[in-house]
């Protein structure tokens, strides 16, 4: 058994392909802070990373949902590999804008 199975998380089945990454900054909004244990929240991002290497890549949005209240949180990624190596942006844009959110749907 999973950690992230262990604390009743179940990641659900992408909705599209993509090649995203989640390589940038993690931010996690006020909701998901007092909702959820700062170990849960690594706990996701680690099952997110291993499913990341496994499909190498990723849709932007990935869904979680806690089973034993139907918790769902949302993990969403700014930018895919494919728009920062696009040219269409600049190295500083890059820096600013490769980032993903964990949040509460409520938060979206």
């Amino acid at each position: 058994m999973s950690d992230l199975e262990k604390f009743g998380w179940v990641r659900q089945p992408q909705e599209c392909e993509g090649d995203y990454f989640f390589n940038g900054t993690c931010y996690a909004t006020k909701g998901i802070n007092e909702k959820l244990p700062k170990h849960e929240i690594a706990i996701i991002i680690n099952d997110l990373f291993d499913f990341i290497s496994e499909q190498s890549g990723v849709d932007y949005l990935q869904i979680y949902i806690r089973q034993y209240d139907q918790l769902k949180i949302y993990v969403i990624d700014q930018l895919s590999k494919s728009m920062m190596e696009s040219g269409d942006y600049t190295p500083e844009d890059i820096n600013e804008y490769n980032y993903f959110t964990i949040l509460l749907p409520s938060e979206y």
